[in-house]
Parts: structure tokens; C-alpha cells; sequence
């Protein structure tokens, strides 16, 4: 299963490092992540930066519950937040 998220960083971060973060908040459940797209201009506050993140999801025994997915989605957002990037919205 594939989840994307966009979030509003520092033009500081890396790519790198905001992809590290999100694919180590939870291990079990996330084998992958990666960065699709990165943008600055229009509708991106000054000094901040765009930056989408696919990541993979692979069930342990049964499929996902949408309880389980919001709380992925939580330990992500809260990961992304620890090193500047939130949630775009």
C-alpha cells in the first residue's frame, strides 16, 4: 500500500533527511520511502520548500485498519515535525 504526503519545510532541509525521518517512524510497518517532488514558488511561503514523500506500507499478518493508517500517518507527521516539516494543507 502507498500513502503520499506533502509537507512545508525549511529550504534548509534535505530531501534526504526529511525521507530518513518518515521511513524510521515506523519501522514495522514502513519498508519504503521516497521523495516524488520538490517545489518553491507560488503558494510556497519564502523560504520554505514543497516536498512530497511517498512511503510503502507492508502489513505484518492482515491488511491495515484505517485506525492502524491514521496512526502511521500520525507517527509520520509527528517524525517529519522533529526535524521542521509539517504537513502541508
Amino acid at each position: 500500500m502507498r500513502r503520499d504526503f506533502a509537507f512545508l519545510a525549511p529550504d534548509s532541509l534535505s530531501a534526504a533527511e526529511l525521507v530518513r525521518a518518515v521511513k524510521g517512524a515506523d519501522k514495522a510497518a514502513i519498508t519504503d520511502a521516497r521523495l516524488f517532488d520538490r517545489f518553491a514558488g507560488a503558494g510556497v511561503p519564502e523560504g520554505q520548500v514543497s516536498l512530497a514523500v511517498e512511503i510503502v506500507l507492508q502489513p505484518a499478518e492482515k491488511s491495515f485498519t484505517e485506525a492502524e493508517l491514521k496512526a502511521v500517518a500520525d507517527k509520520v507527521m509527528a517524525a517529519a515535525a522533529k526535524v521542521g516539516a509539517v504537513l502541508r494543507g
